[in-house]
This record gives structure tokens, C-alpha cells and sequence, in this order.
């Protein structure tokens, strides 16, 4: 049946001929769809093929026509084929942690194996293709009309065809685009691989250097649990007027909820880096051939554990590996991850149930990891079309309609992380039967979502490092302490001698004035960016 398509596309019937480009796009969106590829990618993808393909249909040579528009179709065939297969089994995308890991360190034989164990999977796949390919070419628009129209409408799609791709997610639904580029991205990070696996060996070479040594009680648990572009002035439990943090209100009433921290970048990887090494924002330095939180703890006879609702491709081969345990819930890697928080819960657990005597657990969560409409359930969409003192006030400010949707989902999310975080809490306290364990909440950094200017997103500014930083232990300190702590300022790049000090690790370049808690703390310059910070006088709106 195929093959009798291929052989009529030239002619087709009239109201292929007629419509067949529009419809030969819906074709591409159905089928996108039906992959589970999501609506924004289907969406760009029939966009990106109907733009690239009408100019090819006015080529005024039938053979160059013919050739363009089935190279054209092929492209997206072979890519729905890729991508429907990697989703159906890994529920992934091409250009994720666990793909590039499986490509780049996959022998022959274990190939072979592959094709086999999945062998019925691919068939379908690519016979889905294939059906795909020829119902593009059975719906091919006629050439001989298109070439007569105004040259006017060939030129202006063709400047839209091309100003779209300075978008990098409209380049990624051009397949002639992304497959060279992804062959390329997955040599490079093996390459990026091999040198941090390289640099860990430096790393762990340098231990006895620091020698790290545990000097607490028998048995001690830290957690340090990092959220995802959180910014503390959408917390309830910072004076924001929305209740988007009921539970942890009453579950961080006896910690030391933090007051003005801000993080030491603005984007995820770089905070990691600052996190959970010695490397500092004003002192810069090759933080992969030094040893991290993870391998000092190690070294002092922490069992580590790493749970993550992130497939980050340089965060997780990076700092995750360096671990005991690790617990990927998330194999999606992108900005369409939806993956919701909960997905933590299971592995959390366990964790805490294992009787190891010390242990030191990361968990690293999606956050409100934009799109924000993705990071909470539909039970948590409390914000969503409501219109209250906080949508009021953005509309003095001349905030966007999308701004302001924005805000909505953002709090939407906010409320959903307030339930995940105060979860963790609740099963840590309860859990902590040694009287000796510290759990720390923070976030990599934080988001800009019309706060000060009509913008949702990453910013190297205030809204986007200020973040929120709560420690519960299970001494809790009196309340004059307490209050002279949560005032303390503090910036995340030095987090990691804080880890330390909580899991009573002393080394020989310790450097006591930079533990958050201890009592030798002297606040630091602090800089968002190449600039001092000094935080303005924030209104919560």
C-alpha cells in the first residue's frame, strides 16, 4: 500500500492537490501528537514543515521539486519514527543525559543485543514513519498552482521559515537542523564526560590534602534538598499576600527560615558549581578537579545519596555520580519535562529507612522549572484565572496579560512545592530518632516573573537570585539565637562550608567564618553578577 501512494503522489485528487500542504501539516501535528510529543512541539513541528515546505513547492523545476519536498517529508518522517521510539520506551527525548550516556558508551554487541530485546518496537516505529511519509507525499500540494500564486506569499513565508529558527526550540523542531547538531552534541559531551571523569580522579587524588574528618555523634543525617528557579518573594511564608505556603508555615516553625539570601548565579549549572564546591563568586577556580561536598563527606564515612526529578546533562554525570546512591526519577531532560515533584517520595524513603550511621542526602527537584504550568497537578491550580489584590497590583505596574498568567502558574507551582517540600520535612522529623540531623532547603536560584519589569524568566538581577533558605535541626537553638540567625546574610556559593558544618566535618582548609550557622560568621560581599548587592526594599506584590 506504501508503495502505491509513492507511485500516485504526483497526481493525487483534487482536494489533495487543492489543500494538500495545510493538510499534510495537520498530518505532522496528528501524528506528533499521537507520539505524546506534547502540544508545543507538535505544534512547532507542523509549523516549521508547512514553512519550509511551501517554498520548496514552488520551485520552478518539477525534478528539484520533486526531490526537495521528499527529502523534506523523509526528514520528518525519520524523526517522528526516533522520537515516538525513545519516548514509548524511556519516555525521553533524543537529547538527554540517559541517550547521550547510552550512545556514547554502548559497545557492539550490546547494540546487537538492543535491536534485538526491541526489535518489534523499532518495526513499528519505523513502519509509523513510513506512513507518515507517504501520507505527506499522497497530500503533496500541486507544484504547478503554487508556482503561479504571488511570489509575494513564497518570499514572506520564507523570511518567516527563517527568522523563526533564531529560536532555538524552532530549530530543534527542524530535524535537518537537529539531527546533525544532536550527532555533534553527542560527541561532544562524551568528550565533556571523559574530562569530568578525568578531573574527578584529580579530585579525589586531593583528599588527603583536606583530610576530612567526622567529629559528631555516632549517627547523623543531613539534607540538602535544592529546588528549581524559586523565588522567596513568592512565599507565603515571607510576607507574599497569596498562600502559597500554608504547610510549611506550621512544619518550619521551629527552624531558622532565612531572611536574606540571595544565590550565587542565576542559572542552574553555575549555582551547582558554587554550591557544592570550594569555588566562589570572587574567587573563581577549576571546581571539577577539587573536591566536593559529596567526596569530602564520602571521605569522612558519609554514605551519600543523590535523588534527583532532574536529568540535567552536565549536573547529574557531574555531582550525582560522585555519589553512593543514585535515584533519577526524571529520564526527559528539557523544558517540556512534566514530571511532577512527588516522583521523589519513593526513593526519599528509602533513604531515610536505610540504617547506615551517617548519611548525607541530596535531593535536587524540578521546582518551578519554567514552563511553569507544567510544575504543578490540577489540584493545584488554585491561581489560575482569579483576580485579586495581587493581579490588581501588577496592573498598576503595566504588567502583560502573559505576565500576569505567568504569575498565576508560577504560584500554582509554588503551592504545589509547598506541599512536596513540607513532605520531605514532615518524614525527616519524624524519622530523626538520633537527635542529631539538619535538613536545609534552598533553591539553585530564583526567577524574574513581572516582579520588576514586565518579564517572566531567567535574569541576572535581583528577582532572579533571591531566594528562599530555611535549616531545621534537631536541637533547635533558643529563640534570641534564632532570630540573630534568620537575619544573617548570606550568598549559596558558600553553601558548601555550611553542608560541611552541619555534618560535623572538619578539614584542614576549613574556614569557620563562612559556616551560615557557626558562631565565627562574618557576612561576605555579596554580587549578582560583577556588581555588590544590596538588597532593595521589597514590596511583596
Amino acid at each position: 500500500m506504501n508503495a502505491v501512494l509513492i507511485a500516485a503522489w504526483p497526481r493525487g485528487t483534487t482536494w489533495a492537490r487543492r489543500y494538500g500542504l495545510p493538510l499534510a501539516g495537520a498530518a505532522v501535528l496528528g501524528a506528533y501528537l499521537l507520539l505524546d510529543a506534547g502540544w508545543r512541539e507538535a505544534a512547532k513541528a507542523a509549523l516549521v514543515f508547512l514553512l519550509g515546505g511551501y517554498p520548496l513547492l514552488r520551485l520552478a523545476h518539477p525534478v528539484a521539486q520533486r526531490i526537495g519536498y521528499r527529502l523534506w517529508c523523509a526528514a520528518f518522517a525519520v524523526d517522528l519514527a526516533l522520537k515516538g521510539f525513545l519516548i514509548a520506551l524511556y519516555q525521553t527525548k533524543p537529547d538527554t543525559v540517559l541517550v547521550l550516556d547510552a550512545i556514547g558508551n554502548t559497545s557492539v554487541d550490546e547494540s546487537l543485543e538492543f535491536f534485538n530485546q526491541y526489535g518489534l518496537l523499532i518495526a513499528q516505529f519505523l513502519l509509523a514513519g513510513l506512513l507518515l511519509f507517504a501520507a505527506l507525499l499522497y497530500l503533496r500540494a500541486d507544484g504547478e498552482r503554487l508556482r503561479h500564486a504571488r511570489a509575494r506569499w513564497a518570499v514572506g513565508l520564507l523570511v518567516i521559515f527563517v527568522g523563526l529558527h533564531a529560536n532555538p526550540t524552532f530549530r530543534r523542531a527542524n530535524p535537518l537542523l537537529f539531527w546533525p547538531n544532536q550527532l555533534t552534541q553527542y560527541q561532544r559531551f562524551q568528550d565533556k564526560i571523559e574530562q569530568i571523569d578525568e578531573k574527578r580522579l584529580l579530585a579525589e587524588r586531593k583528599l588527603p590534602e583536606w583530610q576530612p574528618t567526622y567529629v559528631g555523634p555516632a549517627r547523623n543525617t543531613v539534607v540538602l534538598v535544592i529546588g528549581e528557579s524559586t523565588n522567596r518573594w513568592n512565599w507565603q511564608l515571607y510576607g507574599y499576600p497569596r498562600a502559597t505556603t500554608p504547610q510549611l508555615l506550621r512544619e518550619t516553625a521551629d527552624a531558622v527560615v532565612f531572611q536574606d539570601v540571595i544565590s550565587g548565579a542565576s542559572g542552574t549549572v553555575a549555582s551547582f558549581r558554587l554550591m557544592l564546591t570550594p569555588a566562589e563568586v570572587d574567587r573563581p577556580l577549576d571546581d571539577e578537579a577539587e573536591p566536593s561536598v559529596l567526596l569530602l563527606a564520602k571521605a569522612a564515612g558519609y554514605k551519600t545519596y543523590w535523588i534527583s526529578n532532574q536529568h540535567d546533562r552536565y549536573i547529574n554525570p557531574r555531582f550525582a555520580a560522585e555519589a553512593d546512591v543514585v535515584r533519577i526519577v526524571n529520564s526527559g531532560g528539557s523544558r517540556g519535562d512534566r514530571k511532577l515533584d512527588e516522583g521523589v517520595l519513593p526513593p526519599w524513603e528509602e533513604a531515610l529507612r536505610d540504617d547506615a550511621p551517617r548519611k548525607l542526602i541530596v535531593v535536587h527537584l524540578l521546582g518551578a522549572h519554567p514552563h511553569y504550568e507544567m510544575r504543578s497537578p490540577p489540584e493545584y491550580k488554585r491561581f489560575s484565572g482569579i483576580d485579586d489584590p495581587v493581579i490588581e497590583q501588577m496592573r498598576k505596574d503595566e504588567r502583560s496579560t502573559w505576565v500576569r498568567l505567568q504569575r498565576n502558574s508560577y504560584d500554582n507551582a509554588m503551592l504545589y512545592q509547598d506541599a512536596v517540600i513540607a513532605r520531605l520535612l514532615r518524614s525527616f522529623k519524624a524519622d530523626d530518632d538520633s537527635g542529631s540531623g539538619a535538613f536545609l532547603y534552598t533553591s539553585d536560584h530564583a526567577q524574574e516573573v513581572g516582579h520588576t519589569r514586565d518579564f517572566a524568566g531567567h535574569t541576572l538581577s535581583e528577582p532572579g537570585v533571591t531566594v528562599p533558605f530555611f535549616v531545621w535541626l534537631s536541637k533547635a537553638p533558643d529563640a534570641r539565637t534564632d532570630a540573630q540567625l534568620e537575619g544573617r546574610p548570606f550568598q549559596t556559593d558558600l553553601l558548601d562550608w555550611t553542608v560541611l558544618d552541619l555534618a560535623r566535618i572538619r578539614t584542614r582548609f576549613d574556614v569557620p567564618h563562612l559556616a551560615l550557622l557557626g558562631e565565627q560568621f562574618r557576612p561576605q560581599t555579596r554580587f549578582v553578577g560583577d556588581l555588590p548587592y544590596t538588597p532593595s526594599r521589597r514590596r511583596h506584590d
